[in-house]
């Protein structure tokens, strides 16, 4: 394969009618028998698979008289393909329904088609998805009723000041985007084969968790393949977990949960301990015996309500019978650490985290313990999802980061 085929092939993915191709040849064991089950003509079959390795710059299947096999190398790809196809199916089913095989969305649905229903359940306007898919509002209205029609019933509430996705909407949105990072996933995988890694990697951080776990994964992934396109953004849990299961972002890290739902799965890599922070030269510093009582009554930077910091700070109080500490919630650690430099307000939070200012004798801790059961910190991926390589990498990337120095 030439430079320039090989970049097109980086670039190009797959469409959905190679994708249906793919699995009903490797279901059905050649491009005749699958184009009888797809209603299909079998040259038209076979175009399908020839453009999808094409695209791909990989062998899917192996020719013979005696019909057609997985190759080694097409085995994984055919995997992520048969997975794509199970979003649609459920998509078509519904919650209420078990997945077969699906019905006429999963069967006739295009990846337009899918975009604008990504686009329309987060944008709320036919306008604004418009202007972000570089369409015009016509085409969205009609992509919009198409996949409308083949769902058989509307997917959006029309209301004065927009769309609004109705539970069967929501549904559908939510699986077409499952789907569709699932064909993106596709050109990434091909690209690592051919030693290319390149596509995107979106990563949420939590607060009072990541330190310099993140940034260093961050340095080693981006210093080995800088092509690869890398996205952090910070947010509240229940955000992230949303962006999460959307596939907007592809990792979250930060303080674990005692729970997650089924379709989450949680990797633990260590445990942080609290600490209360304040400024250098705070007057709290010059106390020897400091108590926890002595903290209630000091005005303080608060981590977010829910979260696992707030929670055991919350538990320490209560177990001392003291109320709950009062001030400011915050979110972001660098207006965390701002505040905390320009006033006598305290902060609970790793020390980890601000490393770097404590270092620098701009933050101190006080000497005075949090009883509590140290933090696990981690990462979360969703447990359907086979991690591309710059997923995999950026994960062995957080592992090595997280691991003690002998």
């Amino acid at each position: 394969m030439t430079d320039a085929a090989m970049a097109q092939a980086e670039t190009a993915l797959p469409t959905l009618r190679s994708v249906r191709a793919a699995l009903a040849v490797t279901t059905h064991g050649s491009t005749t028998a699958a184009a009888g089950a797809l209603r299909l003509s079998q040259p038209t079959v076979a175009r399908a698979i020839a453009q999808m390795e094409d695209n791909l710059g990989v062998q899917l299947f192996e020719r013979s008289r005696q019909g057609m096999r997985p190759t080694a190398q097409g085995t994984p790809f055919l995997a992520r393909v048969r997975e794509t196809l199970a979003h649609l199916a459920r998509a078509d089913a519904g919650p209420w329904r078990t997945p077969i095989g699906g019905g006429r969305l999963a069967a006739q649905v295009g990846e337009r088609q899918l975009d604008v229903v990504v686009m329309l359940a987060t944008a709320g306007s036919q306008r604004r998805a418009a202007a972000r898919l570089g369409m015009t509002q016509a085409s969205v209205q009609q992509a919009l009723a198409q996949v409308e029609h083949l769902a058989g019933e509307p997917l959006f509430d029309r209301l004065a000041g927009g769309l609004r996705p109705t539970s069967r909407g929501a549904w559908v949105a939510h699986h077409a985007a499952l789907a569709l990072r699932e064909m993106q996933a596709l050109a990434e995988d091909a690209a690592a084969v051919r030693g290319r890694l390149h596509g995107r990697l979106a990563i949420g951080t939590l607060p009072y968790s990541t330190g310099a776990v993140v940034s260093a994964a961050l340095q080693h992934v981006s210093a080995r393949w800088p092509a690869l396109q890398l996205s952090v953004v910070d947010g509240t849990y229940d955000i992230l977990r949303g962006s999460l299961q959307q596939a907007q972002i592809d990792i979250m890290v930060g303080a674990l949960r005692p729970q997650v739902p089924a379709d989450l799965r949680q990797v633990h890599l260590f445990h942080d301990p609290l600490a209360f922070l304040v400024r250098a030269g705070h007057p709290l510093l010059t106390r020897r015996r400091l108590r926890l009582a002595d903290l209630g009554r000091a005005q303080w930077v608060l981590p977010m309500a829910g979260s696992p910091a707030w929670e055991a700070l919350a538990r320490a109080f209560d177990a001392h019978d003291l109320p709950a500490p009062a001030g400011v919630h915050i979110n972001s650690p660098a207006l965390i650490a701002t505040l905390l430099q320009q006033s006598d307000r305290l902060a609970v939070a790793p020390p980890s985290q601000w490393h770097g200012e404590l270092q620098a004798g701009l933050l101190a801790t006080l000497r005075v313990a949090l009883p509590h059961p140290p933090r696990a910190i981690g990462f979360t991926v969703r447990s359907g999802f086979a991690p591309t390589p710059a997923l995999a990498a950026f994960q062995e990337a957080l592992a090595a980061a997280a691991a003690p120095r002998g």
